[in-house]
């Protein structure tokens, strides 16, 4: 097949959407398909503000490049990133080009904000005020009518978690057939060489890793450590997240704990590794993933990951076996896992070891295969 990607991202392959594309054209090129490629670079921007860049400019970037690209070579698929793909998808559909047109999304902004708009009432979370709550209402409410066109101007459309799949069918109404689920991948990075096997002084060191943004669970996160940290001398934590955001770790942790929890920034991933296999317990509790690739490189680790019924982790954990779910924002239930482990040792090496086998059924191969199977699928309706 010949495929177009397009992506207002630049090919990064650390970035989380821009490591997913990448992984994901390298798959394909490795089952033989022809695939060209359309970034950030070659869309252009001249708005610097984030949202009204996606409001006013990113829609009529896509329609021109893809419009560029499609004069010049037919294409079989057409995977865009992303709602703001709208017009060039209907006009995809209105000039009745050959192919079929995927918007890909990493997230479902509507669904996001479904899901979160309770919590920032429930944890005090400082939102927009005045004016800026206005405008930005409005915006996002625009920004949202993106998703919503593009749901139904393409023929299909990709995500990487039920949980978004059935946003889709339930919500939105895309029919079954045009919704495409396929579950992300570690990096090689994290599967090249076996996990460490689990021990007791691993087994004390609990990790956080991610942005401090509250629906990644950071109150969660931060309430456990100050609730283990202070009951139990012999366990330490570390937390990875931008430097320019430690202060913030800090402002939620007890100043009694301190000394016990090291901060540490954005490293490159052969650091991340090293991190992941001196630490037995990984805290994930978010409040909404797209997917969120990060559990899944700490269990390919064999880390014992402790998380929530967001994004992949209910797809991929089989709670209890190779992982635990609680619910969201629960500390105390948090804290409770993490020491029925530390009473279990030889029961958490056991999840350790299920954890790493786990993570290795899920390859950019087998996303290559999955995502060829979608596009097929697409092909095969557009001709009934």
């Amino acid at each position: 097949m010949r495929v177009l990607f397009a992506a207002d991202v630049h090919p990064d392959l650390d970035s989380g959407a821009a490591g997913t594309e990448w992984q994901t054209i390298e798959a394909l090129r490795r089952l033989g398909h022809e695939v060209d490629e359309v970034w950030a670079a070659d869309l252009g921007r001249r708005i610097k503000h984030g949202n009204l860049h996606y409001l006013l400019e990113l829609p009529g970037a896509y329609r021109r490049v893809i419009a560029e690209r499609c004069a010049r070579k037919d294409y079989d698929v057409i995977h865009a990133n992303q709602g703001h793909c709208y017009q060039a998808a209907r006009e995809h559909r209105c000039l009745r080009r050959s192919g079929a047109f995927v918007c890909r999304s990493h997230g479902l902004d509507d669904h996001m904000e479904r899901v979160l708009a309770p919590w920032r009432s429930h944890l005090g979370v400082r939102s927009r005020r005045g004016v800026r709550m206005l405008s930005g209402g409005l915006l996002d409410t625009l920004l949202h009518r993106h998703d919503r066109l593009a749901y139904r101007e393409a023929d299909g459309v990709l995500v990487s978690a039920t949980t978004d799949a059935r946003y889709l069918a339930e919500r939105m109404h895309v029919p079954a057939g045009r919704i495409g689920c396929i579950p992300q991948a570690p990096a090689d990075a994290f599967v090249a060489t076996p996990a460490a096997l689990m021990s007791p002084e691993r087994l004390k060191r609990i990790l956080h890793v991610g942005g401090f943004a509250y629906w990644k669970g950071v109150h969660a996160v931060a309430a456990a450590a100050n609730d283990l940290l202070s009951r139990h001398p012999g366990a330490c934590m570390t937390w990875v997240c931008r430097l320019d955001e430690h202060a913030q770790v800090r402002s939620l942790l007890d100043l009694a704990v301190h000394g016990r929890v090291e901060l540490v920034g954005w490293v490159p991933q052969a650091r991340l590794v090293e991190i992941y296999d001196s630490h037995g317990i990984f805290l994930c509790p978010s409040l909404f993933e797209g997917f969120g690739k990060v559990f899944l490189e700490a269990m390919a680790r064999g880390m014992l990951v402790i998380g929530t019924p967001a994004g992949g982790m209910p797809d991929i954990i089989r709670d209890g076996v190779d992982g635990r779910i609680v619910g969201f924002n629960d500390s105390a239930a948090i804290a409770h896992v993490v020491e029925a482990l530390w009473r279990a040792p030889e029961a958490a090496a056991a999840c350790s070891e299920a954890a790493a086998r786990r993570a290795r059924e899920y390859s950019w191969n087998r996303v290559g295969r999955e995502t060829e199977a979608f596009y097929l699928r697409l092909l095969e309706m557009r001709t009934q």
